[in-house]
Order: C-alpha cells, then sequence, then structure tokens
C-alpha cells in the first residue's frame, strides 16, 4: 500500500512537471564555434520565443546542424551563451547534458529518422513515453495499479497524438510499411509523447512531394498555434514552409541574418 501511494504521488508530480514545461523559449547570445581554425557560427544570437515556429536555411556546410547539436548540448560552443526555458525554468544548455535536456522539454528529429521498422506505429510512438514504472520489475509488482494506470494514459495520449499528426488510421501499421512522410510524422507524434515543447526539426520535408511538404508544413504550423509547441526547423525547401513560419533565418557564412517575410 504504502509503495502505490508512493508511485500515485510521483505519478502527480511528473503531471505538474509536464504541465509547468507547456512553453519553451531557446536564447542565444554571441554563439561562436570553430572546427580547425574554421569559424562556422560566428557571434550567432536570435531569441526564439513560445509558441514561435522559426525556419532556417542556409547553403550545405553553413553551420545549421551545428546550431542544432549546440542547442541540443552535443556540441559546446567556443564562445557565448546558450539559454533554454521550459515553463518557469531556465537552464544552461551549454552545462546540461543531451539526456537532461531531453528530459525536461527538448526533443530533436534527426534526418534519418530512427525508427523501429519492425514494431508498429503505435508502439513506436509508445516508446518516446518517459518514465515508465513498469520498466522497473520491482515496482511493477509492488504498485501494480499504478503502472496499469500509467500503461493506459500512456496508450490514450499516444492515440491523442497521432491523431495530431494525422496517423490516427495507421497505428497497427508495421513502420516498415510507411512512406517517408508518414515516418516523419510518426517520429513527430513519438516527440510529443515524450512531451517535447521545444522541437528542434532537421530537413522534415526531405522526401515529400509538394503536396505532403504543403500538408506536413500546416500540421507543424498548428502544432504551435494551437499547441503551444515552439519549433525550429532546418529546410532548404522555404516555399512550402516559410509562409506558416513566424520568424525565417539565413545563415550565411557563420553569421544569422533575419530574413523579411515579403522577401522569402
Amino acid at each position: 500500500m504504502e509503495a502505490a501511494t508512493t508511485m500515485e504521488m510521483a505519478l502527480n508530480e511528473a503531471a505538474r512537471t509536464r504541465g509547468a514545461a507547456a512553453s519553451a523559449r531557446a536564447m542565444l547570445r554571441d554563439v561562436k564555434i570553430a572546427f580547425g581554425g574554421q569559424t562556422v557560427l560566428d557571434g550567432v544570437t536570435f531569441d526564439l520565443r513560445p509558441g514561435e515556429l522559426a525556419l532556417l536555411g542556409g547553403e550545405n556546410g553553413s553551420g545549421k546542424t551545428v546550431l542544432l547539436n549546440v542547442l541540443s548540448g552535443h556540441l559546446a560552443p567556443d564562445r557565448g551563451s546558450v539559454e533554454l526555458q521550459f515553463g518557469e525554468r531556465r537552464v544552461d544548455a551549454v552545462r546540461s547534458s543531451p539526456e537532461r535536456l531531453a528530459r525536461l522539454g527538448l526533443g530533436r528529429l534527426w534526418q534519418d529518422i530512427r525508427l523501429f521498422p519492425s514494431m508498429t506505429v503505435l508502439d513506436n510512438v509508445l516508446a518516446g513515453t518517459a518514465g515508465m514504472l513498469g520498466q522497473n520489475p520491482i515496482l511493477a509488482v509492488l504498485a501494480l495499479p499504478a503502472v496499469l494506470r500509467q500503461e493506459r494514459m500512456a496508450r490514450k495520449r499516444a492515440h491523442q497524438n497521432l491523431a495530431t499528426v494525422g496517423m490516427a488510421d495507421r497505428a497497427q501499421s508495421s513502420c516498415d510499411m510507411l512512406s517517408v512522410g508518414q515516418m516523419k510524422r510518426v517520429a513527430v507524434a513519438r516527440l510529443l509523447q515524450m512531451e517535447a515543447s521545444l522541437l528542434l526539426l532537421d530537413e522534415p520535408l526531405a522526401g515529400l512531394d509538394a503536396d505532403a511538404a504543403e500538408a506536413f508544413s500546416h500540421d507543424l504550423g498548428r502544432l504551435c498555434s494551437k499547441h503551444g509547441k515552439t519549433i525550429l526547423v532546418v529546410e532548404h525547401r522555404h516555399d512550402a514552409i516559410s509562409r506558416f513560419a513566424d520568424r525565417v533565418w539565413k545563415l550565411n557564412h557563420g553569421r544569422l541574418e533575419e530574413i523579411e517575410r515579403s522577401h522569402v
């Protein structure tokens, strides 16, 4: 009984934490990083505010992926500060591990989609659920009612996240039967399952035809406008996503330029 009560308290605390991280913000100040004497980011400064969708463009090798690595804690800059805010909590990304940032609410979509191909769509999304009590065999026995309740809640949330990205009807499909566009939607649903509030998406439209790219861009915009997510998209295909973006940036020789919407 005591173990079950403790698990109930843990579940309630996790719910409060998720609610507090409902909005996210990313603030870079004078970030510089160089490799082998070649400057890749040169004094990059921006403030990505809660609920905004920002598009980041630039030529190949301009440092877009490096910038995502800095934001997600995979690379430390040579100079400058990287501060992320999740709800009321501000953290120094330079001093935080990628795992800690992910727990706080940072989600990243890589160019290689990284789904489990032999698992169903639903199970791939469920794999993103953090803090499942049933992963501990002792707790699974001592607090079985709480474990089962948490699993039901996670499954319900996974179905909701699949509906959000337009994949509700493919929940039981094997991921190796999906198109590239569908796999990317599933990967985004998994980020939502992680309770990510700051999403870093690396070329989410690559491999999609014009109609699929337009539809996916619309849904990303809706994640910001209706669901309060903050999203930074690295993408070459400006035509599909620029009209849904609040901010349009370009990396040019390591420097960040903001492009007026009328010039996109």
